[in-house]
């Protein structure tokens, strides 16, 4: 019911503020707002139960990206980029993973002065637990579409992703657009994809 409701009440806004604007621009912006609302479902679907074992979609990424990208470990710095999900208050998500057990702190060997975070034991046998169920569920949300259908939309996302107007904003300074500054929130790690601070 809330996600009809939402539906409904989307479809007539977008109806009604993108009257003066050509079929592109209503069609690219319909599409913007239903990417969102998809997004929200998906990360709602996706993410439900993490919270039974002290997580939050931050936690579960970097300890994916830890366990089978990075088992080396990676330096605070670099954790930002390569997380999918909120970039703010990277020390505060490795101090909450290293106090729950699952992340320790190390000292590099290339270069003594860098401390990288890598999984404990204790670390691995989670992810490696809940990697699984988190596969399954990923898999099931996408049951409705064919095989072709998934492939197409995985290549029209990925060409969304690597556009010019993406590059170009790549490239802008955050303060072009930065609404916690306008609302006086924390300020978030800087980065062109940065997010105000979240639940870790």
């Amino acid at each position: 019911m809330r996600i009809e409701r939402r539906e409904g009440l989307y479809d007539e806004l977008l109806r009604k503020i993108t009257l003066t604007r050509s079929e592109f621009d209503r069609e690219a912006i319909a599409a913007s707002v239903n990417l969102a609302l998809t997004c929200d479902v998906h990360q709602f679907f996706l993410f439900r139960r993490l919270g039974e074992h002290g997580l939050a979609r931050s936690s579960f990424n970097l300890l994916a990206l830890l366990r089978h990208a990075h088992p080396e470990g990676l330096q605070l710095s670099e954790i930002g980029a390569l997380l999918i999900t909120s970039r703010a208050n990277i020390t505060g998500l490795v101090d909450h993973l290293e106090r729950k057990g699952y992340v320790k702190r190390v000292v590099s060997t290339h270069d003594r002065r860098a401390r990288l975070a890598k999984l404990t034991k204790r670390g691995e046998a989670l992810i490696d637990e809940l990697m699984p169920a988190h596969q399954n569920r990923s898999s099931a949300f996408f049951s409705s579409l064919s095989d072709s259908e998934v492939r197409q939309l995985t290549k029209l996302l990925k060409k969304l992703r690597q556009s010019p107007a993406v590059r170009q904003a790549e490239e802008e300074p955050a303060s072009i657009f930065n609404p916690t500054q306008a609302s006086g929130a924390v300020k978030a790690e800087s980065g062109p994809y940065a997010e105000p601070s979240g639940p870790l």
